[in-house]
Formats: C-alpha cells, sequence, structure tokens
C-alpha cells in the first residue's frame, strides 16, 4: 500500500491536511510530534530519526500511511516511500496559519518567522525537485486532499487504490 510524505515549510497545511486524513480513515503521524524529530548539536537543525520512521513504514507495509514533516535529511527516506508531495502556499497565507493556529507555537515570533522566509526561500525550490508532486494549499481543504488522492491514485469512493 502507498506511503506518502507531505512536505513544505511550516504554515502551508501539513497538519491540518493531515488530520482530515485521519478523520477519513488513513494510518496518519505527524513527524514533528512524539520524537521523530530531533534537534541535532552537529548539524545544528531538526533531523528525522530515519531508523525509526522506516521500521513504522516496514510495519505497516499493508496501510496507506501518511506522513508529514521537513528536514534537511528527509531524503533518506525516500526509497521507502510511493510519493512525496511538496505542499506550498503564498507567504501570506502560511503567514496567517501561523499566526492562528493553536497545535503549534513555532513561526509566532519575529526570529521564527524570519526564518521560515528564508527557509521558503532557500530551499522550498529544492524540495520540490526532489518532489513526485507540488500542491498548492491556498484553496479549500476538501480541493487540496482531492489532488492528493489523485496524485496517489486514492479512489475514495471504492476505498482502494486505482493501480
Amino acid at each position: 500500500m502507498q506511503k506518502v510524505l507531505l512536505t513544505g515549510m511550516s504554515g502551508v497545511g501539513k497538519s491540518t491536511i493531515l488530520n482530515q486524513l485521519k478523520v477519513e480513515g488513513f494510518l496518519t503521524v505527524d513527524l514533528d510530534n512524539s520524537g521523530w524529530i530531533n534537534y541535532d548539536v552537529k548539524e545544528e537543525d531538526y533531523l528525522m530519526d530515519t531508523t525509526k520512521i522506516i521500521d513504522f513504514i516496514t510495519l505497516h507495509e499493508k496501510e496507506v500511511v501518511f506522513l508529514a514533516g521537513t528536514t534537511i535529511n528527509q531524503i533518506h527516506i525516500y526509497p521507502y516511500l510511493d510519493f512525496v508531495i511538496s505542499l506550498t502556499a503564498p507567504l501570506e497565507v502560511m503567514k496567517e496559519r501561523i499566526q492562528n493556529r493553536e497545535n503549534n507555537p513555532f513561526g509566532k515570533t519575529e526570529d521564527e518567522w524570519s526564518k521560515i522566509v528564508s527557509d521558503k526561500v532557500t530551499f522550498e525550490e529544492q524540495i520540490f525537485k526532489s518532489s513526485d508532486y507540488v500542491i498548492s494549499t491556498d484553496k479549500p481543504l476538501q480541493d487540496v486532499l482531492k489532488e492528493i488522492y489523485e496524485a496517489c491514485r486514492i479512489d475514495l469512493e471504492k476505498s482502494e487504490l486505482i493501480h
């Protein structure tokens, strides 16, 4: 079954999309929670625990799994995924979402917002190049989900993958 990474800058809607996928019955993992991503002093950045993630993917080989997160080492889990979908949104949309969200404080300070803007300029195009699909999230949630299902060849009416 399909294994999908939803990736993108803070504020593009990864958590919102993941929550809706969970409501719709899919197995989901928000990599920002529960030790999936940890700060690495040597790299001076956050890194995915790739061994833990690969073990999880392997354990759930018979299920559709949606993971969401973004780190500089995410490419190491790509061989275990069927799709990498980059999510993007205009900066003004991202800022509004970050200021209004209650589940994650990151990005609310000026320093954090500056890092998000810098990362978007510096890294977003690189992430796009290593992704199977790029989906803009500046539209209604159901429209974004439809694009994700089509990209992953998931037929919700039949509740199965389209082969």
